[in-house]
């Protein structure tokens, strides 16, 4: 075997995370299904949180028999505190000790600011960061205890632009955002990482709806890439940044989003 050859196997074995075991919150659909699938092919076993427990099963049955790894389905419900221990005591004693948080579960009302309700943004915000923030803590606890973690948690490109229409949601991921950076600084010294990714419009359940509206001009009009992104184009740099190719990586914020960050605006008034 050439040395060419051993070097290779070295550095793909770094994108490997055969052995662990990671916890998806929001995987019955789009993003998170999608994540918890990728996750799945690159070894790891996989426990897929959603409140709707057949939508989950659903996904566990795919990754059972199409990729062949463990997957523990729960109905959860990240704003529900009380779940959060019982939750994690659960995928612990079913699949061993987790490595590896990724917070997906999102929820977004849309209204204009002058009009939003106050039960509009506490269930946005108690999805996307209050739950965020405590079920990181509940899994965080144990990483700490283990010295070993990857967190990583999904953004939005709100945390950057003025999108009309989501004010609880956009303060919700420009919040988790922060906290990204913040627990990455607190918990550098405990080897865990703590990063994010910011998709862009991304083609899901979520999204999909907004085609041919007046929203998918405005989005398509501030992308470079001139489309929408599929699910399958952002879990790469998922499966990066919880691998060990990524044990030097804390605290960043990766946008995964056709260029609109890096063109803002640039074809806006053609």
């Amino acid at each position: 075997m050439s040395v060419e050859t051993v070097n290779e196997q070295r550095i793909m074995e770094q994108f490997r995370l055969d052995g662990q075991v990671a916890v998806i919150t929001g995987a019955s659909r789009g993003l998170g299904r999608s994540m918890a699938v990728a996750l799945a092919a690159a070894g790891a076993d996989v426990a897929l949180l959603g409140r709707e427990q057949a939508t989950v099963d659903t996904v566990a049955e795919e990754i059972r028999g199409d990729v062949g790894r463990k997957a523990f389905p729960l109905q959860f419900d990240v704003a529900d505190l009380a779940q959060h221990e019982p939750a994690v005591a659960r995928i612990e004693a079913e699949l061993g000790p987790i490595q590896i948080l990724i917070s997906n579960a999102g929820v977004n009302v849309r209204t204009d600011s002058h009009e939003y309700r106050e039960e509009d943004w506490d269930f946005v915000t108690d999805v996307n960061l209050k739950g965020a923030f405590f079920f990181t803590q509940a899994v965080g606890k144990r990483m700490m205890d283990r010295r070993q973690g990857k967190i990583l948690n999904i953004c939005s490109m709100t945390c950057y632009m003025g999108v009309p229409s989501t004010i609880a949601y956009s303060a919700s991921k420009a919040g988790l955002l922060q906290m990204t950076r913040l627990l990455a600084v607190e918990w550098a010294g405990h080897n865990i990482q703590v990063n994010g990714i910011s998709p862009g419009w991304i083609g899901t359940e979520m999204t999909n709806n907004l085609r041919g509206t007046p929203r998918y001009d405005w989005v398509i009009n501030r992308c470079p890439a001139g489309r929408f992104g599929e699910p399958h184009e952002l879990v790469g740099a998922a499966v990066f940044l919880c691998s060990p190719a990524a044990n030097y990586i804390t605290g960043q914020i990766l946008a995964v989003d056709g260029g609109i960050l890096a063109g803002s605006d640039w074809r806006k008034g053609r």
